[in-house]
């Protein structure tokens, strides 16, 4: 096998036939020679390999740990490989990828963490009050970035408690009810927080929350936020976490119909992964962390 020949025909290939650019070909020829290694390995020529072979080359990437994503990559280059060397058939074309499981969510936090997280995070300036009030979104109400950043002015209604989220393109459109907690601190918001932010950083919106700078979305207040959350407290690892353990505790409190809906979610399977029968297979499938805990530091 002649692999430098075989390399350079693939990479005329896919700049000349696909019109790829020379920083992609460069990723796509590491993995080829991984693929190539495998097959003189196995003495196997790469015009002779079978559907069977293919299938075997990619358990063999899979237990080598390699990501679902990984894997899927290596199957659409070694597909484009084929094409490149002129084989009349190609099998990789016909490999089947079974997609993969849903991880197990972890370090989750329980009601009273969450709770907690709202309550003594630090709310003195005006920014800080309107941190708190797009934080409280996220551990009562399970909101994510995006949704935070569509929502505006007539989405919230303090009188009846609550709150309109709209669709994105990855989450369904709902009513949620506000938490207690929220309803005072959100009012505040609205009649004196966010009035004074407007006139100091001289702007002009409906959007229920906004930027400091000039920025149109919420990036760098929520990286700003984040930051200063982990400081504060260590259990938090990112916003994905506050939403994943709103779900859980949805789910056990609600079941999986209303945490769907809650939660945005298209399709329930999206939620059976937070289904847990009980706090005995909830603790054993989960590091599951409570506010006490930051007495062992």
């Amino acid at each position: 096998m002649d692999k430098d020949k075989l390399i350079k025909r693939f990479e005329r290939y896919v700049l000349s036939d696909l019109g790829l650019q020379h920083r992609t070909v460069t990723g796509y020829k590491n993995s080829l020679n991984n693929y190539l290694d495998w097959l003189e390995d196995n003495a196997i020529k790469p015009k002779k390999v079978t559907l069977q072979e293919s299938y075997h080359f990619i358990a063999y990437r899979q237990q080598r740990g390699d990501a679902h994503s990984t894997v899927k990559g290596f199957k659409g280059i070694i597909t484009h490989f084929n094409h490149s060397i002129g084989m009349k058939t190609n099998p990789m074309l016909m490999v089947h990828l079974v997609k993969s499981d849903r991880t197990t969510p972890t370090q989750l936090l329980d009601e009273e963490f969450l709770n907690t997280i709202y309550r003594e995070t630090k709310a003195n300036t005006l920014v800080q009050k309107r941190d708190r009030c797009m934080l409280g979104m996220m551990v009562f109400l399970g909101l994510q970035r995006k949704e935070l950043q569509l929502l505006q002015l007539n989405h919230l209604d303090l009188e009846e408690g609550r709150l309109y989220v709209p669709a994105t393109t990855i989450s369904n459109e709902r009513w949620i009810n506000l938490h207690p907690k929220q309803i005072l601190h959100l009012s505040n918001y609205i009649y004196d927080i966010r009035p004074m932010l407007l006139r100091q950083f001289r702007r002009e919106t409906n959007n229920l929350f906004f930027s400091s700078g000039l920025a149109t979305n919420l990036d760098g207040a929520l990286g700003r936020m984040i930051t200063r959350l982990k400081q504060e407290f260590h259990y938090i690892k990112d916003f994905k976490q506050l939403k994943q353990s709103r779900v859980v505790i949805w789910v056990k409190e609600l079941g999986l119909r209303e945490a769907q809906y809650l939660g945005g979610y298209r399709y329930v399977t999206s939620v059976q992964r937070y289904d847990f029968k009980s706090i005995d297979d909830l603790q054993k499938k989960l590091e599951f962390h409570h506010p006490m805990e930051k007495m062992a530091i």
